[in-house]
């Protein structure tokens, strides 16, 4: 229970803004000492009332945000603002009463000022309840509330000028549309649409497009799959054997065969060939983890060329991509002129041949050949390709699968051993060089040819990257994260202008690693799962949470109609989620989407299916099958036996022989009655207080 009250802290402790209602009629604050209190505000004195009573306590920090809300007699509507100055005291249970000082900024004469009347943002907020329920003192305001009303409370007091938003150019509106949380989890119970929701808010953050332009769901599916593509999104999901070699780095065994050689050869010795078979060999190489692979595409260098005065037909486009790479490709001596002079690389394999299909199918316009000739550390030319695929140059008997590119650096005796993680070069003709970097070759084409390459701009990739962890606290967060736990933070990361940043030596590479700051961190976590009890402490620092519960609004047009009975799906799941929330606790009710399939088949056997293989299920795990309190949930014990969902049977006083002695014997046995989830009157009837037939909207 410790760990789950903890838990349950850790998930409420973020930005509040609490809603406390007053009634002069009621309160021991009575009207005159008001108005002697927004005397002292008008004067520009703070006003400090002690002792007010709080219907919260866990939750609220100190400066949390108050609004009060005037309720009684008109006027009626928002007449103050202000925020907590102390909070009640956490550490004592006996304490049933809580109360706080609140400290205004701001107080209105509700008689002779204008105010925020009720009615209005009854009209502007409707999201937000402002009648019903605001008697509990501390009302939270839903976050989507919350910035909406200041604006409306600051146009109140400051005036139509001042609430205006500055006219900000187009790039920095749509940079101020991704102001988003570094680090967020979304939790909540199971079926509240918290991974559909992660694709969204990835979108948001990728595109310029905002929240509200984001409706469709095919569309918002298709942009999420464009930017998958691109690398831009990576989505996994963390369980209990996930661990630090495939998120961040580890070892890997891998079994040499006759085209691999060891990297510790010496230099003079390489080319020589061997008719001993090493097939059966083995070394062990380090493989860079998914989180660190995205993190180094994150923070590839956009590399920005300037084509205008680029007289060569065949180099219309020469920009070279994010997704760049670079290959190593040898090119014989006879050749090499010919491919300096000519804009081309040609190797010495049939264009149809094994060993020619990545050189001519996998090399892609904009990626990066470093040319050798056949040495494994120095280089001699730079280029970029300018065409989709390769071809057979005409004319020659030899070296005739060819690739345009356009020469960035030529006829150079290099050493790239320094810009290649100290690795030499594969011996195959053609091979990726998967350890060095786009803008470290670009680099140095243009330190060897700085008067042609002086238009080429290296610049820091600013653009935002998503990466989606889904069920994260699933995961053994120690074991996964290990030393980069720390390094997520916000102020942590690498970038421009982050004075903060830290990098730590990784264990097996030994190389030094941050996080960039372009990189967004999304989780999602399931709140009816145990094991979010023993979620890191150390992550939850680390994240902002925000809650997705139970959408009642997404089904308030969905019905099932059967022999004329209708049921308003969103009604009857609300009735269900209440009685959840009573008898177990609100992070255990049942998700919207769980329906949502009945929006294109409304029929009473969609429904039967769903209750069957959804809903049961997982009212029996969320009570450990005590049917007594699922017959509750359901109202079955309040029905006829034809409209029950389960039925509870008294235990025949004959069915056991002899003497039974101490053993506790149940009174009745449960059984689910499968027959009668046909019959539309069992989920009419799960209330019979309230109309099922009726939307949401209207009760």
């Amino acid at each position: 229970m410790e760990n789950k009250k903890e838990t349950q802290e850790i998930l409420n402790k973020k930005e509040l803004c609490l809603l406390f209602s007053w009634n002069p009629k009621k309160s021991r604050w009575i009207a005159e000492e008001y108005k002697e209190a927004c005397l002292k505000v008008k004067n520009g004195e703070k006003y400090l009332i002690r002792d007010w009573k709080c219907g919260r306590k866990n939750e609220i920090e100190e400066e949390t945000e108050v609004f009060i809300i005037k309720v009684g007699e008109e006027p009626k509507g928002i007449i103050g603002h202000g925020h907590i100055k102390k909070v009640p005291d956490k550490k004592n249970e006996e304490d049933k009463k809580w109360w706080v000082d609140i400290e205004f900024d701001k107080l209105l004469d509700y008689e002779n000022e204008k105010i925020l009347k009720t009615e209005d943002l009854i009209d502007k907020l409707s999201e937000q309840n402002w009648e019903t329920g605001i008697e509990n003192p501390g009302t939270k305001i839903k976050e989507t509330v919350v910035p909406r009303l200041r604006k409306m409370w600051n146009k109140l007091i400051n005036g139509e000028e001042y609430s205006k938003e500055p006219d900000y150019g187009d790039e920095e509106k749509n940079m101020r549309k991704k102001e988003f949380d570094k680090n967020i989890i979304f939790y909540g119970p199971p079926g509240t649409g918290k991974t559909y929701t992660t694709a969204k808010r990835a979108v948001e953050i990728c595109k310029t497009e905002s929240e509200k332009e984001l409706t469709d769901y095919s569309e918002i599916m298709k942009k999420y799959n464009e930017l998958k593509k691109k690398n831009r999104i990576e989505f996994i999901t963390f369980h209990q054997s996930y661990g630090y070699e495939e998120f961040i780095e580890g070892i890997k065994p891998i079994v040499l065969n006759e085209d691999d050689e060891s990297e510790d050869e010496s230099e003079n010795n390489q080319e020589s060939k061997t008719n001993i078979k090493i097939e059966n060999d083995i070394k062990y190489d380090i493989v860079d983890g998914i989180f660190k692979k995205f993190c180094d595409n994150a923070r590839k260098a956009i590399i920005e060329t300037d084509n205008n005065n680029d007289n060569n037909d065949n180099n219309d486009n020469n920009d070279i991509p994010l997704e760049a790479i670079v290959w190593k490709v040898t090119v014989r001596g006879e050749v090499r002129e010919d491919c300096f002079n000519n804009n081309r690389v040609r190797i010495d394999w049939n264009f149809d041949d094994a060993g020619a299909v990545g050189f001519v199918e996998e090399v892609k316009k904009g990626d990066i050949i470093i040319t050798t000739d056949g040495s494994r550390t120095k280089i001699n030319g730079i280029a970029v390709v300018i065409d989709d695929k390769g071809y057979i140059l005409a004319g020659e008997e030899r070296d005739t699968t060819t690739r345009s590119v356009k020469w960035l650096a030529k006829n150079i005796n290099e050493n790239i051993k320094n810009i290649n993680k100290e690795k030499m070069l594969h011996r195959r003709t053609v091979a990726r060089v998967p350890n060095m970097k786009v803008e470290d070759i670009i680099k140095l084409a243009k330190e060897k040819n700085q008067k042609e390459l002086s238009k080429i701009v290296i610049k820091e990739n600013k653009e935002p990257y998503v990466f989606i962890i889904d069920e994260i606290n699933r995961g053994n967060i120690s074991k996964i994260f290990g030393e980069l736990i720390t390094l997520i933070e916000t102020t942590k990361r690498s970038g421009e202008g982050k004075k903060e940043c830290i990098s730590t030596k990784l264990p097996y590479s030994k190389e030094e690693f941050t996080v960039p700051d372009n990189v967004y961190i999304i989780g999602t976590m399931n709140t009816a799962d145990r094991s979010i009890a023993l979620m890191d402490t150390a992550l939850r620092r680390r994240f902002k949470f925000e809650e997705m519960l139970p959408n009642y609004d997404l089904l308030e047009d969905i019905f099932v109609e059967d022999e004329g009975v209708k049921v308003n799906i969103g009604a009857m799941l609300k009735v269900i989620n209440e009685r959840i929330e009573y008898l177990y606790d609100r992070e255990h009710t049942i998700g919207h989407a769980v329906f949502l399939e009945l929006k294109e088949n409304n029929n009473i056997d969609k429904l039967e299916n769903i209750f069957k293989k959804s809903v049961i299920p997982l009212l029996q795990e969320y009570f450990y099958e005590d049917y007594e309190k699922i017959r509750i949930v359901l109202g079955d014990n309040a029905k006829d036996e034809d409209e029950q969902f389960i039925l509870a049977v008294s235990i025949p006083k004959d069915i056991f022989e002899g003497d039974i002695g101490d053993i506790d014997i149940p009174e009745k046995k449960y059984i689910i009655n499968y027959d009668n989830f046909k019959n539309i009157m069992t989920y009419k009837n799960i209330s019979q207080k309230k109309d099922l037939s009726k939307k949401i909207s209207d009760e």
